[in-house]
């Protein structure tokens, strides 16, 4: 039945089989990149141990052609020339061999669960770099990007909500504003990177910049649309005959009545908002996730990345979970 509501017992149960799911799938897709760049190693290995007999074919006939020289001296100089070559031929022969027969060619690409465990997150998480350079990756490109992300979003969430609620209650600064906002709004944040790195150079107030320009037209708005549609009439002239005066209205009213809203709209802020930043360290960043996730790619070893991919997910469920349940302290009438 269409919005039949199920227990909470079937709605963990399902959720968890769709994580098992997911996690099902990235095994299967895991274990057939590794065995496909497996094969690929036999597949080279028996190309190179055909050509090797063909050597070892051409090398007899040199050596029966040697043997049958006159001079003793450039005999024994190609019988010497020719074992060194044979020499090396056995050594590419044992090598080969090795590799076709234990192929041990890993795909760094889509690494397995033991891949991205080793080299992927026991290397993030423990010191690297010489001398005086080491580090521990997950703890300072985390700091750097949480301390951006956290700046960034409390002064676009104070200025947007603050510019969102006069403009949904003083309609000449709503005319004022909506255009520019509507403009600005439908342009991607990512194209004006560019202008950012330019203008402001490139430094902490950048990143600052770049968040509140991409957050300020989109949660302004959204904050204003919920003024002038989730606070009824009603209640604004209830608090005109108690004597409220236009400051009380606006706080004791009208932001109380909109906050579970502007709480939602918030959180589903975060993720662009992260998706801006994580842009921005990849283009100009020399620390942060951006920067490493860039470094590993162009190493094409996805070990790294995908940890710091898990990561910021979990990151982010928890503070969406974090924001949902201050909005439900807040704003317990507001339900669900």
């Amino acid at each position: 039945m269409i919005r039949k509501p199920i227990s909470p017992a079937w709605r963990i149960g399902l959720g968890g089989a769709a994580i098992l799911l997911m996690g099902l799938l990235y095994s299967v897709l895991a274990g057939t990149r590794q065995a496909a760049a497996r094969r690929e190693q036999q597949d080279v290995a028996e190309t190179r141990l055909a050509e090797l007999a063909e050597l070892g074919s051409q090398l007899e006939q040199e050596r029966a052609a040697a043997e049958q020289m006159t001079d003793p001296e450039q005999r024994r100089q190609a019988l010497e020339r020719l074992g060194e070559r044979q020499k090396s031929r056995g050594e590419q022969v044992a090598k080969f061999t090795e590799a076709r027969d234990n192929p041990d060619k890993v795909d760094l690409t889509v690494p397995s669960w033991a891949m991205l465990y080793e080299r992927g997150l026991i290397r993030a998480c423990t010191s690297q770099g010489a001398f005086q350079r080491k580090e521990i990756w997950i703890v300072e490109d985390f700091t750097a990007t949480g301390s951006r992300l956290v700046s960034a979003l409390l002064l676009g969430t104070l200025i947007s909500v603050l510019l969102g609620l006069l403009m949904g209650c003083f309609a000449p600064l709503d005319a004022f504003c909506t255009p520019p906002f509507a403009f600005l709004s439908k342009i991607p944040a990512t194209a004006v990177l560019p202008i950012f790195f330019v203008v402001i150079q490139i430094n902490f107030s950048m990143y600052i910049a770049i968040i509140v320009f991409g957050m300020l037209p989109s949660l302004a708005q959204s904050v204003s649309a919920s003024v002038r549609k989730d606070v009824p009439d009603e209640l604004i002239f209830k608090a005109y005959t108690l004597g409220a005066s236009q400051l009380e209205l606006i706080w004791e009213v009208i932001f109380k009545q909109v906050l579970p809203r502007t709480l939602d709209a918030i959180r589903l802020q975060i993720g662009p908002a992260l998706v801006l930043l994580v842009a921005a360290e990849w283009m100009v960043a020399g620390e942060g996730v951006g920067y490493r996730l860039r470094l590993f790619y162009q190493r094409t070893d996805m070990t790294v990345v995908f940890v710091y991919v898990l990561i910021l997910g979990l990151l982010g469920l928890a503070v969406d979970y974090g924001l949902i349940r201050l909005r439900r302290q807040l704003c317990p009438w507001f339900g669900d």
